[in-house]
């Protein structure tokens, strides 16, 4: 699979996601909001990037990677509908995954918090990423 910047956004938009999340996967996290800056990175897309090395060792071509929360670990929406957590030095199965995006976008606001990140800021993010109705339930930080 070859992406480009413009085939990764279109791809994120045509799975209903939101355009913040589109520009996150091409722009990094800090081009949507300041906090997210070394919590949701863009996505490599050389072929030796970890996004795209996920991909290519798991024969998965329904993944479409949305940022990248370390240097190896790459949240993916998936063609069913699901949200995965895949680390390239791990690249036999996905280390965690949520039935939909608003449960991957608490996930990103747990490490927010964990990062002491202002509830004022994480709500902010959220509100970027979720409709209104989805994010008092996103605040919460999971259980770890």
């Amino acid at each position: 699979m070859e992406l480009t910047p413009e085939s990764l956004r279109r791809r994120i938009l045509e799975r209903g996601l939101p355009e913040a999340a589109a520009t996150i996967a091409t722009q990094g996290g800090s081009a949507v909001h300041p906090a997210l800056e070394f919590t949701a990175e863009s996505i490599s897309l050389t072929s030796d990037g970890p996004s795209i090395s996920v991909i290519r060792h798991s024969g998965r071509t329904d993944l479409v990677p949305l940022w990248t929360s370390s240097a190896t670990v790459t949240v993916f929406s998936a063609a069913d509908g699901s949200f995965l957590e895949w680390s390239a030095e791990d690249d036999e199965q996905p280390w965690q995954s949520w039935p939909d995006f608003a449960s991957a976008v608490r996930h990103l606001l747990t490490d927010l918090y964990e990062n002491m990140v202002s509830d004022e800021h994480r709500h902010e993010v959220a509100a970027l990423l979720l409709p209104e109705d989805q994010i008092a339930a996103a605040m919460v930080p999971e259980e770890r």
